[in-house]
């Protein structure tokens, strides 16, 4: 079989399997993506690189903490896939009204009458896919991601964000489409929150250890004088949907150092992740590229 081929026929498939995701019942989904979550804890790699960063994290927690915590970040995960038949197949009112609440959102408001465009920055925490969704069809968006190497899931990942409104574009494609965005006056979003190349980044502290950071927040926000916010949805209990936070950046950002954009922004993150940690992506290597005089944790 061709690539192109198995591309499109694995995109296929993972379409009809949201597709049933989005016909089953809550208390159904929650299971099945308990029992996903389930299995892919028993993936060897994943299971490791999430248990080493969860002890370099919370190294408080004793060992049978640290094993629950474990165990439900990959529920989580479970969850997280599994939430995307709703969010991508619903009708979008339906999909809209999980969010259960948003906090924060008459701040970005305000801040756009300034006319210097916002720019929102998130996490791979929660359910960022509803937050996505939330700010499409709230304000004029562009979002930056990180497309997949099978085009046809990437078509398919693309009208699932953007179907209420959210321009995306690949992170390949620069960041021009960014700044025209805010020379809008518009909100751009992003996910900055995984390592980088260390010729691209800055390293900044990240639950106490140095990680690679991109100084891409801070820049941006130079540019144009735009505020910024930290915007980050939660997933309630037992798939009862979600809670969004929006939350202004620390008096001070940017600073025009990109080390202290990036402990900053850091910070923030990390304060966010504090207040949901089973939910945050555990399963990225973070450290993946050590600062001098770091060993290489995994």
């Amino acid at each position: 079989m061709s690539g192109k081929r198995s591309d499109r026929l694995l995109a296929a498939v993972l379409t009809a399997f949201l597709r049933l995701c989005a016909a089953l019942p809550r208390p159904l989904r929650v299971l099945l993506g308990n029992f996903l979550g389930e299995l892919a804890m028993l993936v060897p790699r994943a299971r490791r690189v999430a248990r080493i960063n969860l002890g370099l994290a919370f190294p408080e927690l004793s060992p049978r903490a640290r094993r629950r915590r474990l165990r439900v970040h990959f529920q989580q995960l479970g969850q997280a896939f599994v939430e995307l038949g709703p969010l991508w197949f619903w009708p979008l009112a339906r999909s809209l009204a999980l969010i259960r609440a948003v906090r924060g959102a008459e701040l970005v408001d305000a801040a756009l009458t300034e006319g210097k465009g916002v720019i929102l920055f998130t996490a791979h925490l929660g359910a960022w896919e509803a937050a996505v969704q939330y700010i499409g069809q709230r304000w004029p968006v562009t979002v930056l991601y990180m497309p997949t190497r099978n085009p046809a899931i990437n078509a398919r990942m693309v009208a699932g964000r953007g179907r209420s409104g959210a321009r995306l574009v690949a992170k390949e494609g620069g960041i021009r489409p960014l700044l025209q965005a805010l020379q809008k006056g518009e909100v751009v979003g992003v996910l900055p929150d995984q390592n980088v190349d260390p010729k691209e980044g800055v390293f900044a502290p990240f639950f106490g250890r140095p990680a690679c950071t991109t100084p891409l927040l801070g820049r941006l926000a130079q540019r144009r004088g735009s505020p910024v916010f930290g915007l980050f949805a939660y997933r309630l209990p037992a798939g009862r949907g979600f809670t969004i936070e929006i939350l202004p950046m620390p008096a001070g950002f940017p600073s025009g150092c990109d080390e202290d954009d990036a402990a900053t922004m850091n910070d923030v993150l990390e304060a966010a992740i504090r207040k949901a940690p089973e939910q945050y992506w555990w399963v990225h290597r973070r450290y993946k590229d050590p600062a001098p005089g770091w060993e290489y944790p995994y």
